[in-house]
């Protein structure tokens, strides 16, 4: 297995490498090499020794190529069959599985004229590569060994009962649980000749029939597996039938064939399974296979058998009860006999036996191990098929409290139901039957999110993708090669839509051929190079094909602001973004399409589609889908796309804070053009009448010009009723300007009385009018200030007197209302839109941001080695200025809060957020400690519990207030238009604060102690009359890596039109369990912030559900990663976000899931923080004109900022060598001191190379790019 030079290769890398006789004679030519393999080849016997005298004196790369040589010549017989498929078979892969005599003596064969090449064969696989190392070894371990005693098959072998290492007698059975023993087969096996050793030869051939091997791809499905139970999987091995017809038509549909059905289907005889029994011979010679597990494999092979498919079945019940014997488990190091106790805090053995729900199905645990990197381990099968899975702790605890709870509704259901007759059970397996009952929404469109299995397809991406309908599949002659006979209702066929994984090799291609065109721009991209369509079968679950997101009034124009913003997160190169573009365009027009033209054609509801599928034993989805015409699918897509505008040309001027759109192709009008009289000429395809219902029309208003004004009247008082006689008009604006022509019908032009609401138009029409006339270029910045808020707060009230109005009155039937308030919004935010830019100069207005802080907030000191650290603060300030912060006018720095925010925040804001008691009560507390106290508890209970992890001292209360008071100076500048949006610095965080102490039964408050985001959007959305913003609603999106449950107790504890809020964060059910009948109001799961897996995530199950539509909580599994947020910021965050349409948009900005947080709950990098961001702002201007404030939650991956004085280390123990400190200059106050125990500093350390700092960096910068107003092509600017 190793070349000369040391380096590890595969026993099928044959480059450059020279076969020797065993007399020792020089090179021989490739001919004789060719007839020496062609003789061993001829000769191969049942236990597939190679004759010494043929064996080669070094094992090298030179045997396996003479031994691929051998195949690739071979002339491999396949029994023919009328389907398609296996016509396609027989065309690509073939191997000698003649049976010879084993005494026969070898047959020289004649030398051909030229050696045959091989068909191509590949897998498609994933795209990790196992080490060469591994493989090497492997195969090693399994040859014969070369010209020794061993390179022959012995004649005479021992019963494989009497292989050496065996500790027990085979045929006694440990103890295991009677529940598992009752319901599968551990009936004796009797004692068999061993499998004999393979030589290099033999793993050639193997390898080749397998599909893996360095002359396939390099990816972990084309390696050897490291132990032998991962090879025994080989056997369900997908192989690729076509690989030829691929390479010189990539449109051709590819086939797939398993292992053991392609051995199966080319066996002679029940005795003629050459490619298993190579398989199992290699696994039963592999260091580590169970002495019961060889026994198993041999006794498949050799006990009788009347017929090829006995012999099929024979061999997959040895595979499968090798997954469950106990013996074979016990062998391979599990336990299968229950403890009588629970053995540590997972339980260990004692929960052999247990019953548990798993994929919502029973099944029972059966054995138990303790793998050192995995932790606890548990082998279940369920009691329904016998497959068996393995489980760790924390999954284990979730199945177990499933089932508990299934049980306990069962006997609820059975005490109140006696009496009753019960149903028959179902005779196919539940598990299957829910996968077939898995729909998606939008299939009636066809169009959906899939999972690719593709080799150069990254994992865990969801590609657009069209479903195939049943008749399509039917006449594509597929077939469903499997062993399970509900495979084809368990799988579906979905064609990909501009996939950038196909275009590697078309691209090299093209490029040493010289073919491209040189007109496409894409020309030179291989993610562009491949078929814009690629047919690939998807294994149906919830995780590979989810709803295609788009909004019903979205359809008709694509967004490629939120298309550039979602592929940031996917992590692929920039270049594949003219693919994933082109793959939406794709998607939208056919989905445009559907709903236009196909819906009623294909108008199956469930039941008659479950029909249908039954009768065709396929999916539900395949039904439901419809079915396109061939003329649409037969349109040239590639040559259209190509005259679209490139992702370079698309424009990015932002009009009145719309996003930069495209429309969707009409793929009815293209037909349209080809048919009489349009094909002729005689008119415009487009230019005909259609009866189309009324609907939102498409902005076409360009950049609104900035005029001169007219004059310098006072702006009325706020009191002052806006009517359009109290001011002069500009005839720039009118309220033409600003309502679409879909609602000008419904409030008028402000001076007619025939609309409905037109006291409406006729309050907009004196809006426009006074902001027309205050606009005044000398005025000082102090009064543009003033006039700008108090112009602005007009606005946005007649916005919501508006919105009352519209819900109210009677509107023609011909209009939508839902519409008409869109639109009448849409209005409103246009004239604050203008309005702040009208009114703007540097530092005022459009294009400002601020960062909000106060030194104040430093007073709150925790405990040394708290997460919470006081230098957080500064690092935060550190980070906004390496963004630009405090650099001009427009990106300020303000560093103090007014004292007038402050006693309204203490006054009259968090007596509506917390409750008085837990305001007293924390204030008492810390008012009470002594002025030196530092890192005292502040949450716990009379018991003491709850305080361990929020702690703080003398000055934290006054710190908490100051830190909501900056909130509420940020939305007072955000509203009254000073800036467009703001972030505030603050600490500590808040949003684990409620109501009360430990709100949604947390078990502390997690360093929080005020809720400052929750106070703003009560502030917001507080009637003026009460000192408040008095806006209509307002979101909270929270990103926290911990759910926001002291927000949501604030705001959303019952459902308050008023708000929403938003949360993506680590959890789960699977992860914090689920909540069982009959639970104390304590609840089963209280998790410390920050704890290990096992325990939970912090602060429960409280963030894995949504109790009401004002509540949408998002939770993203174990570990945070890029892929789940961008997937759930476009799919599930933005339409909900913009349905609600808020006043007010604020961020819970948590950094705690960057991948170097010492919390160790995330994946994401100071740039995915920036690309959050991006998409927040996004949703900002189209629901309200950019009004966007963020608030510091968590984020705890500062390293240390000051010399360690070694607090922790015992007397006499010489100091530790210094950490790096990180620099943050004038920002950290001189006495602020950082000191932090030896774990901690280690864990921090890492946060040098990006940490918190450089994620409120990114923060911060796309918070201040979001807003700057880009100019237009008549100023210079680029489209």
């Amino acid at each position: 297995g190793a070349a000369r030079d040391g380096g590890p290769r595969s026993v099928l890398d044959h480059q450059n490498t020279t076969v020797k006789r065993s007399a020792g004679s020089d090179g021989i030519a490739s001919a004789e090499l060719h007839q020496r393999a062609m003789s061993f080849s001829s000769s191969s016997s049942s236990d597939f020794g190679a004759p010494p005298d043929q064996m080669v004196d070094e094992v090298g790369t030179g045997a396996a190529a003479a031994a691929a040589a051998v195949v690739a010549d071979r002339s491999l017989a396949i029994d023919s069959s009328d389907d398609d498929a296996s016509r396609e078979m027989n065309a690509d892969v073939q191997i000698d599985q003649s049976p010879s005599k084993p005494d026969s003596p070898t047959p020289p064969a004649p030398a051909p004229a030229a050696v045959a090449t091989k068909r191509d064969i590949s897998f498609v696989g994933t795209s990790s590569k196992e080490p060469p190392t591994k493989k090497v070894a492997a195969a090693d371990s399994n040859a014969a060994t070369v010209g020794g005693p061993d390179s022959a098959a012995p004649t005479a072998a021992a019963p494989v009962s009497a292989v050496p290492g065996s500790t027990s007698t085979m045929n006694d059975v440990p103890k295991c649980d009677p529940t598992f023993a009752a319901r599968v087969n551990l009936d004796p096996v009797p004692s068999v000749k061993p499998l004999p050793k393979l030589s290099h030869r033999d793993i050639a051939e193997l390898e080749l029939a397998l599909q893996i091997g360095d002359q396939w791809d390099h990816s972990d499905e084309s390696t050897w597996r490291e132990d032998w139970s991962g090879n025994l999987q080989l056997i369900d091995k997908d192989l690729i039938m076509n690989k030829d017809q691929l390479a010189q038509d990539p449109s051709t549909k590819t086939v797939y064939v398993s292992f053991c059905d392609w051995a199966t289907k080319n066996a002679k005889s029940e005795d003629d399974f050459r490619p298993i029994r190579l398989l199992f011979s290699y696994i039963y010679h592999m260091q580590g296979t169970p002495p019961m597990a060889q026994k198993l494999l041999a006794h498949s092979l050799s006990q009788p058998a009347e017929s090829v498919q006995q012999r099929r079945e024979h061999i997959l019940e040895a595979v499968r009860r090798i997954s469950y014997d106990p013996t074979v488990l016990s062998e391979d190091g599990w336990t299968t006999e229950k403890a009588e106790t629970p053995e540590g805090a997972s339980g260990g053995a004692f929960m052999i036996g247990r019953l548990i729900i798993w994929e919502r199905y029973e099944a029972v645990v059966i054995a138990y191990v303790h793998d050192e990197d995995l932790g606890d381990l548990w082998k279940a099968m369920w009691l329904e098929d016998l497959d068996t899975f393995d489980l760790e702790a924390d999954e284990l605890q979730g199945a177990i409290q499933k089932w508990e709870k299934r049980n306990a509704l069962k006997e609820k259901k059975a005490a109140g139901g006696a009496g009753q007759v019960g149903q028959a059970r179902p005779s196919s397996s539940q598990r299957f039957a829910a996968i077939e009952r898995l729909t998606v929404d939008g299939i009636e469109h066809g169009i959906v999110l899939a999972a690719s299995y593709h080799a150069n397809a990254r994992q865990g991406i969801l590609w657009p993708a069209r479903i195939l309908h049943v008749s399509e599949v039917k006449a594509l002659g597929a077939t469903a090669l499997s062993r399970r006979s509900s495979a084809a209702k368990n799988t579906l066929h979905a064609v990909f839509l501009a996939p950038y994984w196909n275009g590697a090799e078309v691209s090299s291609r093209r490029a040493s051929s010289g073919t491209y065109d040189t007109g496409d721009v894409n020309a030179n991209n291989p993610f562009c190079a491949g078929p814009l369509f690629e047919v690939e079968t998807v294994e149906i679950s919830s995780e590979t094909i989810t709803k295609y997101p788009c909004e019903e009034d979205d359809v008709d124009s694509l967004n490629i602001d939120k298309l550039r913003a979602s592929f940031r997160f996917l992590g692929l190169p920039k270049a594949a973004f003219p693919r994933y573009l082109d793959s939406h365009r794709i998607a939208m027009t056919l989905k445009a399409y559907a709903r236009r033209e196909l819906v009623k054609s294909n108008s199956s509801n469930d039941l008659t589609a479950g029909a249908l599928s039954s009768l065709t034993e396929t999916h539900s989805l395949t039904v439901k889908t419809p079915l396109f015409p061939s003329a649409v699918l037969a349109l040239p897509f590639e040559y259209a796309l190509s005259k679209l505008p490139h992702p370079t040309e698309q424009s990015m001027i932002r009009v009145d804070g719309d996003d930069t759109t495209e429309p969707v192709m009409k793929l009815h009008l293209m037909l349209k053009a080809m048919t009489p009289p349009f094909c002729w000429g005689g008119a415009e395809s487009g230019s005909s009448s259609e009866n189309m219902a009324m609907r939102t029309p498409i902005t076409t208003k360009g950049p609104l010009m900035i005029s001169s004004p007219v004059g310098q009247p006072s702006l009325p008082n706020v009191g002052t009723s806006i009517t359009a006689s109290s001011v002069v008009v500009d005839a720039a604006w009118a309220v033409g300007g600003f309502a679409s022509d879909y609602i000008l019908p419904v409030i008028g032009d402000g001076k007619s009385h025939a609309a409905p609401l037109f006291i409406l138009g006729m309050q907009f029409s004196g809006l426009l009018g006074c902001v027309s006339s205050s606009i005044d270029a000398s005025a000082s910045v102090s009064q543009r200030k003033e006039k700008l808020r108090v112009f602005l707060s007009k606005c946005l009230l007649l916005k919501g007197h508006g919105e009352d109005l519209i819900v109210d009155a009677e509107l023609p039937k011909a209009l939508d209302r839902k519409t008409v308030l869109k639109e009448w919004s849409k209005a409103c935010e246009r004239v604050y839109k203008r309005a702040s830019i009208e009114f703007s100069v540097e530092g005022l207005g459009d294009g400002v941001t601020a960062v909000i802080t106060d030194s104040r907030c430093n007073q709150h000191i925790t405990a040394s080695g708290s997460f919470e650290r006081a230098v957080r603060l500064p690092a935060a300030i550190s980070g906004a200025k390496k963004a630009g912060a405090g650099a001009n006018k427009n990106f300020p720095i303000i560093d103090t809060v007014e004292e007038r925010y402050v006693q309204v925040a203490e006054q009259t804001i968090l007596p509506k957020a917390h409750k008085q008691s837990y305001l007293k009560r924390l204030k008492n507390k810390i008012a009470a400690l002594p002025t030196e106290a530092k890192g005292v508890p502040l949450t716990d209970d009379s018991d003491g519990d709850g305080g361990e992890d929020t702690m703080g001292s003398r000055g934290s209360f006054t710190a908490a207030v100051v830190g909501v008071a900056a909130a509420l100076k940020a939305a007072d500048m955000v509203v009254g238009g000073q800036c467009v949006n703001a972030f505030c610095a603050i600490r500590p965080p808040g949003h684990h604060a409620g109501r009360e102490l430990r709100p949604m039964k947390a078990i502390s408050n997690g360093f929080c102690l005020l809720n400052a985001a929750a106070s703003a959007a009560i502030y917001a959305t507080t009637p003026r009359s009460e000192g408040g913003l008095g806006l209509k609603r307002a979101c909270v999106i929270d990103f926290d890596v911990h759910h926001g449950n002291g927000t949501q107790d604030i705001l959303c504890s019952t459902h308050d039109p008023r708000f929403l809020y938003v949360s993506l964060h680590a959890g789960g059910a699977h992860i914090n369990g689920y909540e069982e009948l009959g639970e104390s109001d304590d609840g089963l799961y209280r998790h410390s912030l920050g704890t290990s897996k096992n325990e939970g995530i912090f602060p429960g199950r409280c963030g894995d559900t949504s109790p009401h539509a004002g509540v949408l909580n998002i939770p993203l599994g174990q570990k945070v990663t890029p892929t789940a947020v961008g997937q759930a910021l476009v799919s599930q965050v933005s339409p909900a976000v913009e349905k609600f349409n808020p006043d007010l948009l604020i961020l819970s900005a948590g950094f705690d899931a960057h991948m170097h947080d010492p919390l160790g709950m995330g994946g994401l990098s100071a740039s995915d923080f920036g690309s959050v961001t991006d998409i927040a702002c996004q949703i900002a201007f189209k629901s309200c004109s950019g009004r966007l404030l963020s608030v510091l939650e968590g984020g705890y991956g500062v390293p240390c900022c000051t010399p360690q004085k070694d607090l922790f280390l015992p007397e006499g123990v010489p100091p530790i060598a210094q950490p790096r400190l990180l620099d943050l200059g004038d920002d950290l106050p001189p006495d602020m001191d950082d000191q932090n125990p030896e774990a901690l500093r280690q864990r921090l350390d890492r946060c040098h190379l990006e940490g918190f700092r450089e994620a409120v960096q990114s923060h911060t910068a796309s918070l201040a790019k979001s807003n700057q107003r880009k100019p237009t092509p008549s100023e210079g600017g680029d489209l």
